[in-house]
């Protein structure tokens, strides 16, 4: 069985128009497709919105409790979706909110465990608290709400294509009033899934959208979308915690490099117009890093003992490796600098060993006399690689005895 229902709330009150959405909203609740429950029809129920200024009746009995998420992947797909939806008709995209996650996912929560479908909240059949009530104690100062709510959709992509195919459901996702969204999925109940999108705007907060707000983007180049188009003159950018960038026209549309490091990364926008200014930042998981030759350790070090003619230790190895990215990276070795030791390979890819042997030769060493070396690895590609070349050391010291010294391990 499945179901959905949505509301929507306007922000300067016109009875008219107040009762011309009700009166859809009803037709849309009594439609076949939005009241049947089988196998076959998905429930959907009414559209429901408000804006700052409108009133309904309040009850008591509606909590504020904060769950966290049971599919994180499902609730933010949904919010991936909508901004899909959105940027096919040059909408602005929506920025996911924390406080919208929570609203949205106890709705959902509630119904499957109370077992009721409505935008308001119920307890036993009777009705604690209305939705905008319950929407506005954990997101406070909104000027704008909205919210679209669904059962039985097995996936993101159902859902989003179920409201999508409902015109009130439709016109909330579209709608060019609310800035930010909150996404709810809980599983249970006699729907088996429940989905609730919380739309919202604070007109004191001005959000960056970075790239749609997917979770992962593979590419150092982004796009940003920066609400305040008209109040703001002025803006500047930065990466991480890193330094800000200069002072620049406002635009709301902008392309921008992330810092090439594998991670969360973090775009943050300071707004201004005369003395008034506002910041906000937004985040995206980098799956990739831009290469990095490094070589670990920085440098060896040998000894030669002249009483037992052993070399300690025979051999040791660098490795070389790419930890900026998980691509290959090939590299050589050039400029070796002494004739005491041997090498092996010459040249090889990421991860790989370069391995050092100081010769024996007994002619070559002198009571207390310390041999220096050196090698530089140089990533052999056709394009530039961060960290390349890299200059390595290698000592040998020749001793009449080395002093190996052993020491307990104590494990806490």
């Amino acid at each position: 069985m499945r179901k959905i229902s949505m509301k929507y709330l306007y922000k300067m009150f016109n009875p008219l128009c107040l009762l011309l959405v009700a009166v859809l909203a009803v037709a849309g609740f009594w439609s076949t497709r939005a009241v049947l429950a089988d196998d076959d029809v998905t429930p959907l129920g009414e559209a429901v919105s408000l804006e700052e200024g409108e009133a309904e009746i309040q009850f008591t009995g509606c909590d504020v409790r904060y769950f966290e998420t049971v599919n994180d992947r499902f609730e933010h797909h949904v919010v991936e979706l909508v901004n899909e939806e959105r940027n096919k008709q040059n909408l602005p995209p929506l920025k996911r909110n924390r406080d919208l996650d929570y609203a949205a996912r106890y709705h959902a929560r509630d119904m499957a465990e109370d077992g009721y479908f409505n935008h308001d909240s119920y307890d036993g059949g009777v009705k604690v608290c209305g939705w905008s009530t319950r929407v506005g104690k954990f997101y406070t100062g909104w000027n704008s709400l909205a919210e679209n709510i669904a059962a039985g959709y097995a996936t993101p992509d159902d859902v989003v294509r179920g409201w999508m195919n409902s015109s009130g459901h439709r016109a909330n996702i579209l709608s060019s009033s609310n800035r930010e969204i909150g996404v709810g999925y809980w599983p249970g109940g006699s729907y088996g899934k429940y989905w609730v999108q919380d739309f919202g705007r604070r007109s004191t907060v001005y959000p960056i959208v970075i790239n749609l707000e997917y979770a992962q983007t593979t590419s150092p180049d982004v796009q940003l979308y920066i609400y305040g188009q008209g109040l703001w003159s002025e803006m500047r950018l930065r990466n991480d915690e890193g330094a800000w960038g200069p002072w620049q026209p406002f635009q709301p549309r902008l392309n921008w490099r992330l810092n090439w490091v594998k991670g969360i990364r973090t775009v943050t926008v300071e707004l201004r117009n005369g003395s008034q200014t506002s910041q906000s930042s937004d985040t995206i998981e980098l799956t990739t890093g831009e290469s990095q030759l490094d070589v670990q350790p920085a440098g060896l070090t040998f000894f030669y003992e002249t009483g037992s003619g052993r070399v300690i230790p025979p051999s040791a190895a660098f490795s070389i490796l790419n930890t900026g990215s998980d691509a290959a990276l090939n590299w050589t070795v050039e400029n070796i600098t002494g004739d005491w030791f041997s090498l092996s390979p010459s040249a090889g890819s990421t991860p790989g060993s370069l391995v050092i042997s100081p010769v024996h030769d007994p002619g070559l060493f002198v009571q207390n006399e310390i041999l220096s070396g050196g090698l530089t690895i140089r990533s052999s590609g056709s394009n530039p690689v961060a960290g390349s070349p890299k200059q390595v050391v290698v000592q040998l010291l020749v001793v009449e005895q080395v002093r190996q010294v052993y020491l307990p391990m104590v494990k806490r």
